[in-house]
């Protein structure tokens, strides 16, 4: 599963590569391998836990990880966010967009589920015209339309290969977007406050789903679940830390290598190979977030410039 976007803008410039930036790549090549692991301790208990449960495991270590990390760098400022209803729903939207892609993943492989959960960009490019009131010109929407292509590629409706679970990535992919929105609109919030509200009002949320479950767990899902819940945990601040370090735009193309990340565990694991369709799909997603982020590179270098 993909990090809960709290990546600031994107920068206009960029800096020379030096042992920071250099660490920052590395911590975000680290998140990467930190997500796989989560989906694949998902992947272990996903026939004797919910979706729902799953997600609090998620949480419950989340909130574990976060809110002391949040209080030690923020201190009781994380009580009092300046864009409170803003972290309210980015924090109902991320837990959401979890349980969704959760189900997906019950029935897909990691690899496929990562592939389509990258269309996200294009959905923050199409919100962002409605709710950031920013202006798209033709070439990034034919380079959304590439990258929406490349997820009927990987999904196939219409064919025997289809499975209806699909949707639910999908549809996962665009709440997360959602939740991008509300992080770019609660600009003047730290990532700290961020991560914690997200935490605990995703605890929150998943308990009242599932606490008659509660009870009823196994060691066996205890352990992956935990295990799960630690490695999405500190792929999240590995992100944090990552974007203090160096410009967004800078690190974003080395998310994509959560894509290699997943095949990789998925063949370690259960040797499992990505098929033909979904190593198309995947590269068709992959270059059209990629010219996306020049585009916006771009915009921001003209409007950096025009207001020298």
């Amino acid at each position: 599963m993909t990090s809960q976007s709290m990546t600031p803008a994107v920068d206009a410039g960029l800096p020379r590569v030096n042992e920071t930036v250099l660490l920052a790549i590395a911590l975000v090549a680290a998140s990467t391998l930190l997500f796989a692991a989560c989906d694949i301790g998902a992947k272990f208990i996903q026939n004797e836990a919910s979706a729902e449960k799953i997600a609090w495991w998620r949480n419950f270590a989340y909130v574990l990880v976060a809110v002391p990390f949040a209080l030690r760098r923020e201190g009781l400022r994380i009580l009092k966010p300046r864009h409170p209803w803003f972290n309210l729903m980015r924090g109902f939207s991320a837990i959401c967009g979890t349980i969704l892609f959760l189900l997906g993943l019950h029935y897909q492989s990691i690899p496929d589920a990562t592939a389509i959960s990258f269309v996200s960009p294009v959905f923050v490019m199409a919100l962002s015209i409605v709710f950031l009131g920013e202006v798209v010109g033709v070439r990034r929407w034919l380079s959304a339309l590439v990258g929406f292509i490349g997820v009927l590629i990987i999904v196939q409706p219409g064919t025997s290969s289809f499975h209806p679970a699909s949707i639910f990535t999908l549809v996962a992919a665009f709440v997360g977007a959602f939740s991008t929105i509300l992080t770019r609109k609660a600009v003047r919030d730290s990532a700290e406050t961020m991560m914690a509200w997200t935490s605990v009002i995703g605890l929150t949320v998943a308990t009242a789903l599932v606490w008659r479950e509660l009870p009823q767990t196994s060691w066996h899902e205890a352990v992956y679940g935990m295990a799960g819940g630690l490695f999405f945990a500190f792929g999240q601040i590995c992100c944090v830390f990552a974007y203090r370090m160096a410009p967004a735009s800078l690190l974003a193309p080395f998310s994509y290598v959560q894509m290699i990340s997943a095949t990789a565990v998925s063949y370690l694991v259960w040797s499992i190979v990505p098929s033909l369709t979904t190593t198309i799909g995947a590269s068709l997603i992959v270059a059209s977030g990629l010219y996306s982020l020049h585009r916006e590179r771009l915009r921001a270098r003209a409007i950096t410039t025009s207001c020298v």
